[in-house]
């Protein structure tokens, strides 16, 4: 028997909207350090990180929207503002900015459905260092 695959790529192209997405920078950061006055001093300047711009759709999570979040752990009630569904995949507290919500937000929660499909569903909260308008 074949083995059951959806594919999605096109379809969330068709429905998407522009989002920038950038590596989480606790994850990706590496330090750096000078010494003054023999005191270990951590550099102000960061490596720029590099966006990665997406075409996928991302929508307010709330009563209708809910029911894709019942396959996001297991069925709990989800703290999510945005849902968002890619064909990519990220880890945790990764940046994501979509102006189409007039913000910034961090992904805090992912069901990942790539052994059947090409599709990923990431709950997307408000990042606290960059207030949604």
């Amino acid at each position: 028997m074949g083995r059951f695959y959806l594919a999605f790529q096109k379809m969330l192209e068709e429905f998407g909207v522009d989002i920038w997405v950038y590596p989480d920078s606790e994850q990706t950061k590496t330090a750096h350090y000078h010494y003054v006055g023999g005191i270990r001093v951590p550099e102000q300047a960061e490596e720029p990180v590099e966006e990665i711009k997406r075409h996928e759709p991302v929508f307010p999570y709330n009563s209708n929207s809910s029911f894709m979040a019942q396959f996001l752990a297991g069925g709990e009630l989800a703290q999510a503002d945005l849902l968002w569904l890619s064909c990519a995949q990220y880890p945790i507290n990764t940046k994501v900015k979509v102006p189409s919500q007039k913000g910034t937000f961090r992904i805090v929660n992912f069901a990942n459905y790539c052994d059947y499909s090409d599709v990923v569903i990431y709950e997307l909260k408000g990042d606290d260092q960059h207030p949604n308008g």
